[in-house]
């Protein structure tokens, strides 16, 4: 190996202001990996002063890593930020001529990748896409990799094929939701949605992140926001979902608690299919790792989809116990 050729690749961390927005942006949409939450304008309201790692060869975007540092008690962490299923690393299209090849890229991307992340970092908790499949680098470098579940339903022209493959109690629901004239509608602000998840949850919701992430996905044109609403106007259910590539991705939603035997939930799950276009190849449930809500899931016929969560916590055994 030449002394050009091996200066040709290398990994970086470039600051957020050191990020053009267009050439990042165009990146995450090509990568196996796309989704939203990659996305510059998505980081800059979740995560704000983010940053990147940025692995490239002969000036070449192979692969990007977008992190944040924060710092409570003097202790540096990355955490998963809030409202993003999964961020971790992209890799660029890869344009290899077999697999050999391919995994042996991903290896040293992945490497790079590891050994670019600041030494400060104490302890690293973040949530990998789907469709990233080389993760061996950060357990070789004594990270945890645990696996979790997101639910996919296959998108289908013909809606009534779908509904079919519901498990009855869902059809069940839906239809006692139509008999007993719930309407579903689009709306332009979530503020309704917003209180309704703060009268069912006693946990403090980020209503003010969620209000401003709205507004940028409107500003996009990628977010669609329903309520189901009865006669009386009085609103069951919400749903707050965004389309990205060939993806639909339900990203928050919220029930009466008091009305929650009408069907306004799975009511609202199903209008958010029946306007999924032909474009949308998957619907993304995101999901949980609780059987309730993942016994909630199955019964719109999806599929258990794993996905990394990728941990390291580098305090010793006792400290990290009481960490948790």
């Amino acid at each position: 190996m030449t002394a050009e050729q091996a200066t040709s690749f290398k990994a970086e961390v470039l600051e957020r202001g050191q990020i053009e927005d267009a050439a990042w942006n165009d990146f995450i949409a090509r990568s196996p990996q796309a989704a939203p939450y990659g996305c510059a304008w998505y980081l800059d309201v979740v995560w704000s002063s983010w940053k990147a790692v940025v692995v490239s060869e002969k000036g070449q975007w192979l692969a990007v890593f977008p992190f944040k540092v924060s710092q409570k008690y003097g202790i540096s962490y990355v955490f998963n930020p809030p409202f993003c299923q999964y961020v971790g690393l992209f890799f660029g299209e890869i344009a290899v001529k077999n697999a050999t090849q391919e995994f042996a890229l991903k290896k040293k991307v992945v490497k790079a990748v590891v050994e670019a992340l600041p030494k400060s970092i104490k302890v690293f908790d973040v949530k990998f896409a789907p469709e990233f499949d080389y993760p061996l680098p950060f357990h070789w470098a004594g990270y945890e990799l645990r696996t979790r579940y997101s639910y996919w339903l296959d998108n289908q022209v013909d809606k009534s094929v779908i509904f079919k493959n519901f498990e009855e109690r869902t059809r069940t629901y839906i239809n006692k939701a139509v008999k007993s004239g719930l309407v579903a509608t689009a709306v332009e602000e979530v503020d309704a949605i917003l209180s309704l998840a703060q009268k069912k949850n006693s946990y403090a919701l980020e209503t003010g992140l969620l209000k401003k992430l709205w507004a940028v996905l409107r500003q996009q044109g990628v977010g669609t926001a329903l309520e189901i609403r009865d006669a009386d106007g009085r609103l069951h259910a919400g749903l707050i979902y965004q389309r990205f590539g060939t993806k639909l991705l339900h990203l928050f939603s919220a029930y009466d608690p008091d009305l929650g035997n009408q069907g306004g939930m799975p009511f609202a799950i199903w209008r958010s299919i029946e306007l999924a276009g032909p474009a949308v190849q998957v619907i993304d449930f995101e999901g949980s790792m609780l059987e309730p809500i993942e016994h909630f899931f199955r019964g719109f016929g999806t599929r258990p989809v794993p996905y990394l969560q990728v941990k390291k916590n580098t305090f010793p055994k006792p400290i990290r116990w009481l960490m948790g």
